[in-house]
């Protein structure tokens, strides 16, 4: 009888968890995107704290990364930093007020530090409605 390999404890970096949403579901990006909500645009300096917050994960799952550390030093960074070139600003970042009433990405952070590297100071966001969220879940 083969034992089960004890499920590894991810550190997440307080910082993290208190800037949350704290959803009680995963979410499921493609339905994220169906959601028919307007595209508006916003001033970039509304969401540069986001950047000092570590929402990024290390090679082992830690939630301990920040963008503003992989902006400092892209080349130790190599999995973020391709994401961050290879991803298409065309589409608009998904925000929504976190659990302290700030906005926060609910997707669209490599295509928020992409836009802030090529100093844009206007980004188009699409702000999800809290009463909607629900429908992001994914399927069981």
């Amino acid at each position: 009888m083969s034992k089960k390999k004890p499920k590894k404890e991810i550190y997440v970096d307080p910082r993290h968890e208190e800037h949350s949403f704290d959803l009680p579901f995963w979410r499921d990006n493609n339905k994220l995107w169906a959601l028919k909500v307007p595209v508006e645009e916003m001033n970039m300096d509304e969401l540069l704290w986001i950047l000092e917050v570590p929402f990024w994960e290390d090679e082992e799952g830690n939630i301990v990364i920040t963008p503003r550390e992989v902006i400092s030093d892209l080349e130790a960074y190599p999995y973020h930093r391709d994401k961050i070139k290879d991803c298409d600003t065309s589409y608009p970042i998904d925000i929504m007020r976190n659990k302290k009433g700030k906005w926060l990405t609910l997707d669209g952070l490599h295509r928020l530090v992409k836009m802030f590297l090529n100093k844009e100071s206007k980004i188009r966001v699409r702000k999800i409605p809290p009463e909607i969220i629900h429908l992001t879940a994914r399927d069981k």
